[in-house]
């Protein structure tokens, strides 16, 4: 009989007469999807303050744990909101340098360092965190069910 091949995201199926063997697909495009998520949670929430993106983002049960306080999704909009008028004029460019993922069916660890310049007029200050989420898939989708973040001092 002949073989034939059906791929499937997350596995391939190779049928061989009535015997189906599933081999593995390499995880590197959801690692990268989930990357996509932490730059685009920054850039678009943390960045640009717009809460209205929270739900692209974050399950609804989404909770962050910073330096000893659980924030919520509802946190997270309020500080939005309140920093909209606090900052105005500053800018904050990310950038992060991802060192370890472990995924296990639709759910994805992921540790990086995350780096963050801020500048208004002629000031710029850089902070850098050493961070780690869970991100799950939903439909499909990957979205952050939970953030760790602790910052890294200066020496």
């Amino acid at each position: 009989m002949k073989n034939f091949i059906i791929a499937f995201v997350g596995s391939i199926l190779l049928f061989n007469c009535n015997k189906v063997i599933e081999k593995p697909v390499d995880d590197s495009l959801d690692f990268k999807a989930v990357e996509q998520i932490v730059k685009g949670v920054f850039d678009d929430v943390w960045s640009n303050k717009n809460e209205d993106l929270l739900s692209k983002y974050h399950t609804n049960d989404f909770i962050l744990l910073e330096h000893g306080e659980v924030w919520t999704n509802d946190t997270i909009a309020n500080w939005c909101k309140r920093a909209k008028i606090r900052d105005n004029g500053v800018t904050r460019i990310n950038s992060f340098d991802f060192f370890k993922a472990k995924k296990e069916g639709n759910r994805i660890w992921m540790a990086y360092h995350n780096y963050a310049t801020f500048k208004k007029d002629t000031l710029t200050r850089k902070m850098q965190w050493l961070e780690s989420v869970v991100a799950v898939k939903q439909d499909s989708v990957w979205k952050l069910e939970l953030m760790h973040s602790t910052r890294v001092n200066k020496r």
